[in-house]
């Protein structure tokens, strides 16, 4: 095994990693927020009651995103770099809400500062950096797939490759639709992201062990 097989292989463990994660921090962020009030004296609450168990998921979520965006920039020598380059500018554009989240609210529910108008602002722009990274991210792995899928060096099977471009891709859609600022909901997108990161640790598993079991 060469350096480069070494690499792209570690990639795919990366991606498998990765997304493999995320939908079950997904389904566990869904589950505590389920049953946030509307109201926001009430809602700034509920979020300051449920913070430590948002905050367990976030710091699993920024290692499982870093990952994704490692196995990405690893792949810029692959068929898919152009999807590839994407996806980790994506990851980068993202990465910065996860200490707003872990970090900024905890301090500022410690000390007291926080009122309904602070809280709005930092979750307006929490929400504003996750549309935008995940919108390129989507678009990215969505195009990298779709690219990779005539790739004669790596055994991947092509309807992993079709469902990982058709399901990201409609993710990315609505993220972008979300950035636009349309009247759309965030969890109409779950099951899209959901299918789209299982596709992905699929592609990814697929590089990092096939070549490996037949030698």
């Amino acid at each position: 095994m060469n350096e480069a097989e070494r690499s792209e292989r570690l990639g795919g463990l990366f991606l498998r990693l990765g997304a493999a994660s995320l939908p079950f921090i997904i389904i566990e962020y869904v589950m505590v927020t389920s049953g946030t009030p509307t109201d926001l004296p009430a809602r700034m609450a509920y979020y300051e009651e449920t913070h430590s168990t948002l905050a367990r998921g976030w710091h699993f979520e920024v290692i499982a995103m870093a990952l994704i965006g490692a196995g990405a920039l690893v792949r810029l020598n692959s068929p898919g770099r152009a999807g590839w380059a994407l996806a980790a500018i994506g990851v980068a554009a993202v990465l910065p809400m996860y200490p707003m989240m872990i970090g900024g609210y905890a301090a500022a529910y410690a000390s007291g500062e926080i009122g309904p108008v602070n809280f709005e602002l930092v979750n307006e722009m929490a929400k504003e950096i996750f549309y935008v990274g995940n919108l390129l991210t989507s678009a990215g792995i969505a195009l990298a797939l779709f690219l990779e899928r005539k790739s004669a060096t790596i055994l991947v099977p092509k309807w992993v490759m079709w469902v990982g471009a058709i399901f990201n891709g409609i993710a990315g859609l609505g993220f972008l639709a979300l950035h636009a600022g349309l009247p759309i909901q965030l969890a109409m997108l779950g099951p899209f992201g959901l299918i789209g990161f299982i596709s992905l640790a699929a592609f990814g598993a697929f590089v990092a062990f096939r070549k490996w079991v037949s030698g």
